[in-house]
């Protein structure tokens, strides 16, 4: 039987040198999806677009994912994502690496006597991820 992913750790590093932001992230998922507006070409080559996308906390801490986001939107940063929350990928709890194009300037506020806002994101990431398992 396989061993089930249940969400309870996950690490997301953006740009170089990784900056860690999982700790603001409360759902997070890498997935392909058809391209806007595909060609006969790119079905044939099986061409999928990519994105990183998810939900966050708002906070304008310095160190929060909330400014990175603020401070990097629109710019090609790396990434690697750590759905197993592991430090170092192995052949049973990989990581995913590659490049993402950071999205608009998150939104800030919402509702009145919310218990905490959050935003949502989805980036396009540039290309394929690379699936890394620490083995040659």
């Amino acid at each position: 039987m396989s061993t089930r992913i249940k969400g309870k750790r996950l690490s997301l590093t953006l740009g170089a040198p990784g900056v860690e932001v999982w700790q603001d992230i409360k759902g997070l998922t890498l997935q392909s999806e058809d391209p806007d507006d595909p060609t006969f070409g790119d079905i044939a080559d099986g061409v999928a677009k990519w994105l990183l996308s998810g939900t966050a906390v708002q906070s304008t801490d310095e160190t929060s994912f909330w400014s990175y986001v603020w401070e990097n939107a629109g710019q090609r940063v790396a990434y690697t994502y750590a759905v197993h929350g592991n430090e170092e990928p192995s052949l049973t709890q990989p990581h995913f690496v590659g490049f993402v194009y950071v999205g608009r300037k998150p939104s800030l506020g919402g509702e009145v006597n919310s218990s905490g806002y959050e935003f949502e994101f989805e980036w396009e990431c540039d290309g394929e991820p690379t699936k890394v398992t620490g083995t040659p």
